[in-house]
């Protein structure tokens, strides 16, 4: 109840940035028959399948994939209420930052009763639900193929992010890839994410990276990564008095300008295409 005054601002404003496909705005779809979808979709409580076990890929525009870069493999959980439409909308804006293919790995909306409570017994009860599961076996391939794996990670989708963690730590074999694995976590609802401290001193950086960004004025993140940074690894930017949890309306525009990290973030580097080097990692935080 706290921090009840920001409920208001999870959605508004609605399309604060120039050239953003916000969310919430039927202009933002193919078709009003997508747009209804979602609507349609946040309200009306019944279990629905996912679009895209990390399988759909999503190119930025006029996209042509270099050679050195297919050893990388770029992920996007999202967040709670999300329809397929929805989510193919977050994920474009997410390759179009940084203008690279990124594989969606979505989790079905059940209506917003339902994703709520689903959040909450995934977070309070370390529930490994049945939306975790599937995300987990995805990463856990791409570790064992791939030389980099990054997630990007939303919202309900950053309470994902902290259970695949947890297991590749977990896991004896997956232990020894753990160091490819790179976590950005955005308007973060999990109230805990931890790194392994002897595979960071290994390998000279945390493992896995972690890095999170936060509206100060962001009612999901203010209970979530805010209200528990003391459980929560990697480095934590945050523009105190933005307000707004919508990925699309409030974070990405400015995450890829730097204006969360002053243009320090390892994340950042990687905007527009960018890559980020050996010396772009923020240490290890020692908290836990």
């Amino acid at each position: 109840l706290t921090h009840s005054v920001e409920l208001p601002w999870i959605v508004f404003p609605l399309q604060p940035e120039k050239d953003t496909h916000a969310e919430l705005l039927p202009t933002s779809y193919p078709s009003y028959v997508d747009y209804l979808s979602v609507v349609v979709q946040m309200i009306i409580p019944t279990e629905r399948k996912s679009v895209s076990y990390g399988t759909l890929a999503v190119l930025p525009t006029d996209y042509v994939w270099p050679q050195e870069k297919r050893q990388s493999k770029w992920f996007f959980i999202n967040g709670i209420c999300t329809s397929p439409a929805m989510a193919l909308l977050e994920a474009r804006e997410v390759a179009a930052a940084f203008q690279r293919p990124i594989h969606l790995i979505h989790t079905p909306t059940a209506g917003v009763v339902r994703d709520l409570w689903n959040a909450i017994t995934a977070r309070s009860l370390r529930k490994d639900g049945y939306l975790s599961r599937p995300a987990f076996n995805i990463v856990k391939n791409a570790l064992l193929s791939h030389e980099k794996v990054v997630l990007t990670t939303y919202s309900q989708g950053t309470i994902v992010a902290s259970y695949i963690v947890r297991k590749v730590l977990k896991d004896p074999v997956l232990r020894q890839h753990a160091h490819k694995l790179e976590v950005y976590c955005i308007g973060g609802a999990a109230d805990s994410l931890h790194i392994d401290h002897a595979l960071s001193a290994k390998h000279g950086h945390s493992v896995p990276y972690v890095e999170h960004f936060a509206n100060g004025k962001d009612f999901f993140a203010r209970v979530g990564v805010l209200a528990h940074y003391h459980d929560t690894s990697g480095a934590i930017f945050v523009i105190p008095d933005k307000k707004g949890h919508m990925l699309n309306s409030h974070y990405i525009k400015g995450i890829s300008r730097g204006d969360y990290c002053d243009q320090r973030s390892r994340l950042f580097k990687y905007a527009n295409g960018g890559e980020a080097g050996a010396h772009d990692y923020i240490p290890p935080d020692r908290r836990r």
